[in-house]
């Protein structure tokens, strides 16, 4: 799609998404808008023991073998295909994704992490000094793998006030410190900023300047923990915008001819740019694994304005017949997280947040939970996001039906799959009524929201901007109240 400056992105629904909403794949219209309880280390220094699906102590994964323990001797790794993944290198650690033996920690080394009950989320960091420190704490005692609550990584159960101003990352670097002390102040905890593989390539985003690629994402981003503020990196794993109507393959891996290939590239860019935003100072603390990709991913080859020309011949299309390949995609990318840093969250996102008037009641969740459940098939994740903007996924006509949408969407989810951490990764107006949604979830199940370019006017927010920039300077607009609010609200999860 093209743009100018911003999402202000042509949402057109062309020959091929049509093609996919006629086989049912693609669930709502598009917007013009610029986008367990666990065994940890003891002092001992024993090792970790690995749990089949359903044991107490096991790795985070189903099936998984290789809960670390603390320092001293090996866990037991996680033979190859068995699934389970133990912690991170250093300390006793079970097998990576079930493809490879566990490496167990040298003597008096690290302390380990506690597995994860029932192959549930993995537990906390534990103890790093040569007593082999305490195990942390272990997630829900549940049957899908992921982060429980209290093993999110670093950011344990906080609660992120996110937005995504990754159109602001051409303003000058006092400019963008300007704004994110403004956003500090009403109450952001939390920055999202999307990536394009080339954005230079000739179905590229921004050709001339390369704006929203690796490079320029690592110097926002270290720019953002800098300020002391949580980093999402959203990967859209094309060169120019990804979402419902299209999923362009990035012109450099057009040339693939199979799926294996194609997700060999995937995971290998994403290991590299997780490499090189940890070692610039931009650490993730949670990746988005495609954006909108309710049809699939890597589908199209695309023109010079990012517009579908036809279908890749390999693709990642999410068709009945077809998971097999989307679910190879999908796995390579966290995979592609998880050999760096396997305590960064990883998260999936489509665009099912609510029903539209035409639904039928719940329309929004089945498709969710249909998604969720094939993808858990191929691969475990933490986190996943949904798209929540009153006028595609909800009622333009009504606040109240836009609302009871999203409640029956997000807690049917946290029902169905109790060890994902859940937040709406992009929305526009209705602010406080969707974080209310989220951080309502029991259980703390939800991570945060993200909102949409809030510096910037488009039909995504219709008038409800929360920042205006002049020169170097950001404005605050009358809905950044609401913020102010929310920020003394929600203050126990800050």
């Amino acid at each position: 799609m093209s743009s100018v400056g911003s999402k202000r992105r042509i949402r057109g629904w062309h020959i091929w998404p049509l093609a996919l909403l006629a086989m049912g794949l693609l669930g709502c219209g598009s917007r013009t808008g610029g986008g367990g309880s666990a065994s940890g280390g003891s002092p001992s220094g024993t090792a970790g023991s690995g749990g089949a699906t359903g044991s107490g102590s096991g790795g985070d994964r189903a099936a998984g073998s290789g809960g670390a323990a603390s320092g001293g001797a090996p866990g037991s790794g996680g033979a190859p295909g068995s699934g389970g993944r133990g912690a991170e290198p250093g300390s006793a650690s079970g097998g990576s994704d079930g493809s490879m033996a566990g490496q167990g920690a040298s003597p008096a080394s690290s302390g380990g992490r506690g597995g994860g009950a029932s192959s549930g989320g993995r537990g906390g960091a534990g103890g790093r000094d040569a007593s082999g420190g305490r195990g942390g704490k272990g997630g829900d005692d549940t049957s899908q793998g992921g982060h429980g609550a209290g093993g999110r990584g670093s950011l344990g159960d906080r609660f992120l006030i996110g937005a995504d101003v990754t159109d602001q990352e051409s303003a000058p670097e006092a400019t963008r410190a300007n704004l994110l002390a403004v956003m500090k102040e009403h109450g952001f905890n939390a920055i999202r900023l999307r990536t394009f593989v080339d954005p230079r390539a000739a179905d590229g985003y921004d050709q001339v300047n390369g704006y929203a690629d690796l490079a320029h994402t690592i110097d926002f981003g270290k720019q953002i923990k800098a300020a002391g503020l949580a980093l999402l990196i959203d990967f859209h794993y094309s060169d120019n915008w990804a979402d419902p109507g299209k999923q362009c393959v990035p012109v450099a891996w057009q040339g693939y001819a199979t799926i294996a290939e194609l997700a060999r590239a995937l995971h290998d860019y994403t290991k590299d740019a997780i490499q090189k935003l940890v070692a610039g100072g931009a650490r993730p603390d949670m990746v988005q694994i495609g954006n909108e990709t309710t049809p699939g991913l890597l589908i199209h080859r695309c023109d010079s304005g990012g517009q579908p020309l036809g279908m890749n011949p390999i693709n990642g299309l999410a068709s009945s017949g077809n998971w097999p390949n989307l679910g190879a995609l999908l796995k390579a990318g966290v995979d592609g997280v998880r050999e760096v840093d396997p305590e960064i969250l990883v998260a999936f996102h489509i665009d099912r947040g609510g029903d539209k008037p035409t639904d039928k009641a719940g329309a929004a969740l089945q498709a969710s939970v249909d998604w969720i459940t094939q993808a858990l098939k191929y691969t475990a994740f933490d986190a996943f996001g949904e798209s929540c903007y009153q006028r595609y996924q909800g009622d333009p006509n009504s606040a109240s039906a836009t609302k009871t949408g999203w409640t029956d969407t997000f807690t049917g989810l946290a029902q169905k799959f109790p060890d994902l951490g859940l937040f709406a990764a992009e929305y526009g107006p209705m602010q406080r009524e969707i974080n209310d949604v989220v951080f309502g979830l029991g259980g703390r199940r939800g991570i945060g929201t993200f909102n949409w370019e809030p510096t910037t006017r488009g039909d995504w927010n219709t008038g409800h901007d929360l920042l205006r920039r002049s020169g170097s300077t950001y404005t605050a607009q009358p809905d950044l109240a609401l913020y102010d609010q929310m920020k003394m609200d929600y203050a126990s999860r800050l």
